[in-house]
């Protein structure tokens, strides 16, 4: 009677726990950073297909002949047509890397295509920025080939990429207006930045494959952070009418080894950083005004961490146990575009250089 009486006075809490647990566990579930962070941690489980890539070994250094070095390459000199070499970035607010990018490449590159819009991917209104710093580009006047784009606020259950997908649009229509058949069109974002010395092996040679990905070494922050070698994006394509769109994936198995650099968030203020973060194609990333704190990004800027507090992207699980801390410091300035250690005012770019000013 007494065991039957003390079953029956705790019965509801046999009820009551599962289902107070069925109800945290689904709270947990349905929270997206939650299902987000799931994800990353088990991304080598279900996400251990990569992009395929046919590498080609790159062979350059200071003095070496462009004969000897497309030979290497397993190509031969071209003396018989000259195609221009076109840069075609989508330029949001990056006037330090697009400056850096543009002394890189001056020497090589013909024409320098720069799309502008009045608002962000994501819809926000922002001033023509290069426009309104237009004088500090006056000494590459000559080669540069400006346009704008006026954009409205995404229309109803459109993402950033409906803009993105805009602005390539806009793109194609004005590398047309410069490009000739067998021209090389740079694709690629203003911080993913080849080597001058690469594209003038790419110019010189005959034999280039086309589209040829770039494969670029990824940095954080700065030139301080090297992450990977894992930047493929950027590519160099012969242009051919009708047929050549701007575009940021895939488009053939081609990459040509340690052919640049990719430095993300590599920006001389706070205030860049934050406008970065709430206005690139990933702001949804954004979990909290926390994460735009300036004590919270000054923090992230000289350790390396993730500026979204997320987790490595990381396809193996040995790659994630070796992301995990961030980005390891790096006391080499060995090979870096020549502009960051030409000129001060790029200091912020270099090994020690993390403290950055607010605006």
């Amino acid at each position: 009677m007494r065991r039957w009486f003390t079953c029956r006075r705790h019965k509801p809490l046999y009820i009551a726990l599962p289902i107070l647990f069925i109800l945290a566990t689904y709270h947990i579930i349905a929270s997206t950073y939650i299902i987000t962070d799931i994800g990353y941690l088990a991304r080598p489980l279900w996400d251990n297909v990569q992009e395929q890539w046919d590498i080609i070994q790159h062979y350059t250094t200071e003095g070496l002949s462009l004969e000897r070095t497309c030979q290497l390459h397993g190509w031969s000199i071209n003396n018989e047509t000259k195609p221009k070499m076109i840069d075609a970035v989508i330029f949001s607010v990056e006037l330090d890397l697009y400056e850096v990018r543009l002394r890189e490449l001056w020497n090589v590159v013909d024409k320098f295509i720069i799309l502008e819009s009045n608002a962000t991917f994501t819809g926000k209104p922002k001033p023509f920025v290069f426009a309104d710093n237009a004088e500090r580009f006056a000494f590459a006047k000559e080669k540069l080939v400006y346009a704008r784009v006026n954009q409205q606020p995404l229309p109803p259950h459109e993402g950033p990429f409906y803009n993105e997908a805009a602005m390539r649009v806009a793109m194609n229509e004005n590398i047309e207006k410069v490009a000739n058949d067998g021209d090389f069109i740079i694709m690629s974002d203003v911080d993913e930045i080849p080597r001058a010395s690469t594209l003038r092996t790419l110019k010189a040679c005959s034999g280039v494959p086309s589209p040829l990905h770039l494969q670029l070494r990824n940095y954080i922050y700065s030139y301080e952070f090297p992450l990977d070698l894992n930047s493929w994006r950027a590519r160099v394509e012969r242009y051919s009418k009708g047929v050549t769109a701007y575009s940021h994936g895939q488009q053939s198995r081609n990459l040509l080894a340690d052919a640049g650099w990719h430095c993300s968030f590599c920006f001389r203020t706070i205030k860049e950083f934050v406008f970065k973060m709430t206005s690139y194609s990933h702001a949804d990333r954004v979990r909290g005004d926390q994460f735009l704190s300036k004590d919270h990004i000054q923090n992230v800027i000289c350790t390396g961490q993730d500026i979204f507090g997320m987790y490595p992207e990381a396809y193996s699980y040995k790659e994630l146990i070796a992301k995990w801390d961030g980005a390891p410091k790096s006391d080499s300035a060995v090979g870096l575009p020549k502009a960051v250690l030409e000129d001060d005012r790029f200091s912020f770019l270099l090994p020690g250089g993390c403290e950055r000013q607010l605006e």
